[in-house]
């Protein structure tokens, strides 16, 4: 599973067949195992990987809600950049592929606003220290929503 966080409009974009040639995404690879201390089986890989696409969907955020979708895709169409936050580049997307989104809720705008001011430029391992960043991941999980649910995020 990797987990690529995306504006609405582009989200939007892919589901009306829009392919882009590449992606930024996360996923559980070895290197980010490595760097939490994490066997191959467990499952806190894919939850550290969906936070780490959590906090990059911040970075030139426009809005008040992080949007990330959960995709299964060929081990083909991953580049492992071998980072401690496992980033990955996915090409060949398409919305087919979508398994499910992650998006915040209504009530966390003002800390993904906060987090976002914050975050934006700021590479992604040091936006995990930001105060702003951290009281976001604090106060609000990122939440399960179905593809078909897309539209009710924007």
């Amino acid at each position: 599973m990797v987990y690529v966080p995306l504006p609405h409009t582009r989200a939007a974009a892919l589901r009306d067949g829009d392919t882009p040639s590449a992606l930024a995404g996360h996923a559980a690879t070895a290197s980010l195992r490595r760097a939490l201390d994490l066997t191959p089986d467990d499952e806190e890989g894919d939850y550290a990987a969906l936070n780490a696409a959590g906090v990059a969907a911040l970075d030139g955020l426009v809005g008040e809600r992080r949007l990330v979708l959960a995709a299964e895709v060929a081990d083909a169409q991953v580049a492992d950049h071998r980072g401690p936050s496992g980033e990955v580049e996915v090409t060949g997307l398409t919305w087919a592929q979508v398994r499910s989104l992650f998006a915040d809720e209504e009530v966390a705008g003002p800390a993904v606003r906060a987090a976002a001011g914050a975050a934006s430029g700021v590479a992604l391992e040091q936006a995990y220290d930001l105060p702003a960043v951290a009281a976001l991941a604090d106060a609000h999980d990122l939440l399960w929503f179905a593809p078909e649910e897309l539209d009710a995020l924007g």
